[in-house]
């Protein structure tokens, strides 16, 4: 018998480094050292085999069917049908429903976290080579951004942990990139808040809005052919949004 769907359990927030860096009197960067040290990063216990070519298979197809249903509307039943398994199968790479659910967001959010902690950290990609590694690796993973939004829409207890584990951390790292980067009077303190936001919502909206696309604008966003225009598109839509509307910026 395989073992009983639990629910959904949330995680526990992580600090804010800024916050944590000013009470220990040392500087931000010296906590992001490493990107893997972070709390609350997920490890490969999220399932037993997330490597092999049948567990890709299997988080491509749970990533697709969350994305399009939210955790709770999947049944492992269903993501095993999709790829011509049956139901115990899956047991044998993954623990269970909420396992895989959290293998889904560890292959696709890790690296991000990572690119912006080692950004911050001023090790990483700076800039508009920031901006291509993180669409490289949402392009590996083209439905993550719809199962995010999905799960903000439903405002429940799977985003209340999404945002513990993964959403704030990423916020994190990202304002302490945005903030080396904004120029001098571009944007207040109390507007950087909404600018990571608003660039969360310029990059993850490609993605998330590909049926719009197709249907309003007669363009597939997800094809090969618009991804090198939606890169160049994005490095001259994020130079102008952080350097401030009154600020021209070179093409």
């Amino acid at each position: 018998m395989p073992p009983p769907e639990p629910r959904f359990a949330p995680r526990p927030a992580r600090r804010d480094p800024v916050e944590v860096a000013a009470q220990l009197g040392v500087p931000v960067g010296l906590l992001l050292t490493n990107a893997r040290s972070m709390p609350n990063v997920a490890t490969s216990s999220a399932g037993r085999s997330a490597t092999s070519p049948t567990a890709t298979r299997i988080l491509d197809a749970a990533e697709a069917l969350f994305a399009a249903r939210g955790f709770a509307g999947v049944s492992v039943r269903e993501i095993a049908g999709q790829v011509g398994l049956n139901q115990a199968s899956i047991y044998n790479h993954f623990e269970g429903k909420q396992a895989l659910y959290e293998a889904v967001l560890e292959r696709g959010l890790h690296p991000i976290l990572e690119l912006l902690g080692e950004s911050a950290a001023g090790r990483g990609p700076q800039g508009e080579e920031l901006l291509d590694a993180v669409l490289d690796r949402l392009w590996q993973t083209p439905h993550l951004p719809k199962l995010i939004q999905r799960e903000i829409l439903d405002d429940g207890e799977v985003l209340e942990a999404v945002a513990a584990r993964w959403l704030r951390p990423i916020y994190d790292q990202g304002e302490l990139a945005v903030r080396a980067t904004v120029p001098p009077g571009a944007w207040s303190s109390e507007e950087i808040p909404l600018l990571i936001i608003a660039a969360y919502h310029l990059v993850f909206g490609h993605f998330i809005s590909a049926a719009l696309a197709r249907r309003v604008a007669g363009i597939d966003p997800l094809t090969a052919e618009v991804r090198e225009v939606h890169r160049r598109f994005l490095r001259r839509a994020a130079r102008r949004l952080i350097e401030g509307m009154e600020t021209p910026s070179a093409r």
